[in-house]
Formats: C-alpha cells, sequence, structure tokens
C-alpha cells in the first residue's frame, strides 16, 4: 500500500510540474508577444487597425476568385457555392495562393499568377484568397485571431469540395508569410489529405520566436502528403527556431540579408526595406524556378561533429519541380 501512495505521489507531482512547465510557457508567450507585436506594427503605414474584428462576417470579408483556364478568367466563388462544379473543372488538379499580413496591393499575386498559369505541369484551377480585411489589423491581432480564422473558412471550402467528390491529395496551397501559417492550420484541419503545401518564408514572430509556439499551432510537415518550405529571413520576418518543412531551402542558410538586399543606408527605413526585401525573396525565387529551363539547386550534405560537409551533397531542385527528397537544402 505504501508503494501503491508513493507512487501516485510522484505522479501527481510529474503531473503538477508539467501543468507549471506549460502555464510558465503560456505567461512567456504572452509577456514577450505584446511587444515584438507592438514593435512590428510600428513600420506599418497607415497603422493597422485595432477594433473592428468582431463585426467582420468571414463569408463576407474573405474572397475566392479562381480560373479554370490558363487565360485567366478569374470568377468569384462565394461561400456554399451551388454552381462550384461549373467554376471548377473537377478533373483538373487545383492550386490556392493565399497572401501575407498587411498585403494590401496583393503584390504576391502580381508576381506569381501569370507565372504560374504559363509553366504549371499540367492545367490547372487556380485559385486568390483575398484575406485582406483580416489582415490589416495589428499584427498581434492577425497571427492570433485572423490566421486561424481563415485557415477554417478554407478549410470549409476544402472540405466543401472533398464532399463533391474532388480528391484533396490534387490540392496544392502556395502561402506567403503569415499566408504560410494559414496554409499549415487549415492542412491541419484536413490531417494528412492535402497533397502539397510551399509555404514561402513563413510568418516567424509569435509563431517560432520569441517562443515556439509548437506544432499543432503554426506550419509542420505533417501539414500535408509534402511540405516545402523557403526560408529567406530566419528569426526576423520569417520562421526561426526549427525547420518546419518536409523538404526545407535555406538560401544564405535561411538568414536576412539575401543576396540582392543590402540597406542602401542605415536609417530605419532602410534596414526595414532590406528586411522586407530578404522576406519576399522567397517569393522570388519560387517565381524564379517555375521556368523549367531556370533550375534553381539546393544541396543536402551530411553533418559531421556539427559542422555541414558537402563533398557529395544530395540535389534537389526548388519549386515545383522537386524530385520531394526530406531534409535540409542550401542555396
Amino acid at each position: 500500500m505504501a508503494k501503491l501512495v508513493a507512487f501516485l505521489v510522484v505522479l501527481l507531482c510529474g503531473n503538477l510540474a508539467a501543468a507549471a512547465s506549460a502555464d510558465l510557457i503560456s505567461v512567456l508567450e504572452q509577456l514577450s508577444e505584446g511587444p515584438l507585436a507592438r514593435l512590428l506594427d510600428l513600420n506599418i503605414d497607415p497603422p493597422p487597425r485595432t477594433t473592428g474584428f468582431s463585426t467582420l462576417l468571414p463569408q463576407k470579408s474573405i474572397r475566392l476568385t479562381c480560373t479554370k483556364t490558363r487565360e485567366p478568367r478569374f470568377q468569384e466563388i462565394l461561400y456554399g457555392d451551388v454552381n462550384l462544379q461549373r467554376k471548377l473543372n473537377f478533373s483538373l488538379p487545383l492550386t490556392i495562393a493565399i497572401h501575407g499580413w498587411q498585403e494590401r496591393n496583393l503584390s504576391t499575386y502580381s508576381a506569381l499568377t501569370m507565372p504560374y498559369l504559363r509553366f504549371a505541369r499540367n492545367n490547372t484551377n487556380y485559385c486568390l484568397l483575398d484575406w485582406r480585411a483580416y489582415s490589416e489589423f495589428g499584427y498581434q491581432i492577425a497571427a492570433r485571431q485572423s490566421v486561424p480564422l481563415v485557415a477554417q473558412y478554407l478549410f470549409g471550402f476544402l472540405q466543401n469540395l472533398s464532399l463533391l467528390y474532388f480528391p484533396l491529395e490534387s490540392v496544392t496551397l502556395i502561402g506567403f508569410s503569415m499566408g504560410g501559417q494559414i496554409a499549415g492550420l487549415t492542412g491541419k484541419l484536413l490531417p494528412g489529405r492535402i497533397g502539397t503545401i510551399y509555404a514561402l518564408d513563413p510568418a516567424g514572430p509569435l509563431f517560432s520566436h520569441p517562443v515556439d509556439i509548437g506544432p499543432k499551432r503554426r506550419l509542420d510537415a505533417s501539414d500535408a502528403q509534402y511540405v516545402q518550405v523557403i526560408y529567406t529571413s530566419r528569426y526576423t520576418a520569417g520562421f526561426g527556431k526549427v525547420l518546419a518543412g518536409a523538404q526545407n531551402f535555406l538560401p544564405n542558410k535561411g538568414y536576412h540579408p539575401q543576396q540582392p538586399c543590402t540597406a542602401k543606408g542605415d536609417g530605419l527605413s532602410d534596414l526595414a526595406g532590406a528586411l522586407q526585401c530578404s522576406h519576399r525573396y522567397a517569393v522570388s525565387l519560387f517565381v524564379s524556378s517555375l521556368d523549367p529551363n531556370n533550375p534553381i539547386i539546393g544541396k543536402k550534405c551530411p553533418t559531421i561533429f556539427g559542422a555541414r560537409v558537402c563533398l557529395m551533397p544530395t540535389r534537389d531542385r526548388l519549386g515545383i519541380y522537386a524530385q520531394r527528397i526530406r531534409g535540409d537544402f542550401y542555396l
């Protein structure tokens, strides 16, 4: 009996310690993320929204426009759209692009759309997810409230597709920055069913740093059958602590400044512009890689005593032509 009591005491103490550890992490997360988010908000002009989140309706504030031809003829797909099978070709794969935080001019879509439609291996359905109404809030609101809400909306659309017998393994999500985190959370709601995620320098602040919130709440390699991540501003605007993809590409080891993004001066605006350049460099690389005649090659090198040794590296292409070899590839 005494042994049983002792065992129960040890078990209880262990559970209390685990709970205390979880509470401590939660407290640290709350204490650290507020100042970091406010710092990020300072660089936004005009300033981010801070009120009005609850007055928005996802069905009206999130727009999904799609084309099923190489010559774009975009049509809006409404929430619960009864004409879905006329607006999409169910015999073709489906790609959905997801923009980032505070992207008012949708520059990611301007860069991506025509090259993707031109060079995609097969004719494809191609959609643009417009969540600007939710991305215009301050960083903390966007990361903690907008991202899961938009992911839930996208999940509802894809779940409806699957009920109409569209194969979700034919779905590709391409997300830049916070859009990469939306892609990951959408994949978690359909565990193991989405075919592919390309995360282009997925957002790091409040996801991987200052505290890693864990794979259940941010992008992870298990969010699709294949997850490729391109890192170009680790530990700053981009994801930091862990490499979250099944296949990871790291130009300049993933760190800012990237090769074309050196600050022209030492002013705050110069430094911020250079960081934004590095953050968006992931988009540039992905778009450039769409041309089959422009291979961007990464090298996977074994690690010996903590150092990478690239005598006989494994090579693979960044982007949609990758052989999908798991691991970390350096450019």
